[in-house]
């Protein structure tokens, strides 16, 4: 049976969630997170109460004898990009949400910040193959591109290849973009880890896992269940409760092993569940990157 993303009203719902998620702290912590590769004194103005007192000018202070501080402008805006794995086992939730539709909310939500703030923003969707792809440009029109193709059932379900999604952003998208990846990196082959690193030498890369609970732990409040494999046919009967614990304590693990190496890399990670909200670890980023590159 072919498996099929509920998209009903989606179009109008990422709007809706995305320009709520935006006109609030969100786009704020973004703005303050995301800045340009280069920086031009403008001039100086009096600090304000709201202002970093780290940025206060205290030579130019001492001879106006009031507080100043430095403003700048970005020499030029970002290249966001997002990689979506749309693959077979993202088209999965126990819950309300398919990871796709956590995912596809998480990308239309930090694409409209970027919008609002002149960014140009770009998508690729990939299985074990690029499905959809927009180079990054600013503007509304491409906000919306994006949001069509979030929301098109025929880009959705497939195997999955992460190398067949880092060799094509290797190859066109510019030095220093920002590379976000979203995805529940099941189903790694084989020598991804190579292309991995050769993205974080080339790119700011952001990695977010986004996981349903079932990914997590099993049920534990039925008995034998069955288990099918998103990429195979293989089926396997199971007694939940009995194997739970071992089944947790396996995730628990390869989830660690995946964070530290995607650390050791060089990019950031966020570790995502599909019935808990991405507002607050966004915030969380952003306010850390603020910190990171003052």
């Amino acid at each position: 049976m072919a498996i099929k993303l509920k998209v009903r009203n989606l179009v109008t719902q990422l709007d809706v969630i995305a320009k709520t998620l935006t006109t609030s702290k969100m786009a704020g912590n973004y703005k303050s997170a995301y800045k340009g590769s280069g920086l031009e004194f403008e001039g100086f103005r009096k600090y304000i109460f709201e202002d970093d007192s780290s940025l206060i000018d205290w030579k130019a202070s001492v001879r106006t004898n009031e507080l100043l501080v430095k403003e700048f402008r970005e020499e030029r805006n970002l290249n966001i990009y997002f990689l979506f794995d749309v693959s077979n086992s993202m088209i999965f939730g126990s819950g309300d949400k398919l990871k796709t539709q956590y995912g596809a909310e998480l990308i239309a939500s930090i694409a409209y910040a970027s919008i609002l703030n002149d960014d140009s923003v770009g998508l690729g969707m990939f299985t074990d193959k690029i499905v959809a792809g927009f180079k990054p440009t600013p503007g509304e029109n491409q906000y919306y591109f994006l949001l069509g193709a979030l929301t098109n059932q025929k880009l959705y379900g497939g195997n999955f290849d992460i190398n067949v999604a880092l060799n094509f952003v290797l190859e066109f998208l510019e030095q220093g973009s920002i590379l976000v990846i979203i995805s529940d990196f099941i189903g790694l082959k084989e020598g991804w880890e190579k292309n991995f690193k050769a993205a974080c030498n080339k790119f700011d890369v952001i990695t977010m896992m986004v996981r349903d609970i079932r990914d997590k732990e099993l049920p534990t409040d039925v008995g034998d269940v069955v288990i099918e494999s998103p990429y195979g046919k293989e089926k396997l009967s199971i007694h939940s409760k009995s194997v739970n614990k071992r089944y947790m304590e396996s995730v628990k693990q390869q989830e660690a092993q995946l964070e530290d190496f995607f650390k050791r890399a060089g990019s950031e990670f966020l570790n995502l569940r599909t019935d808990k909200d991405f507002v607050n670890p966004l915030i969380e980023m952003f306010k850390k990157r603020e910190l990171k590159f003052r």
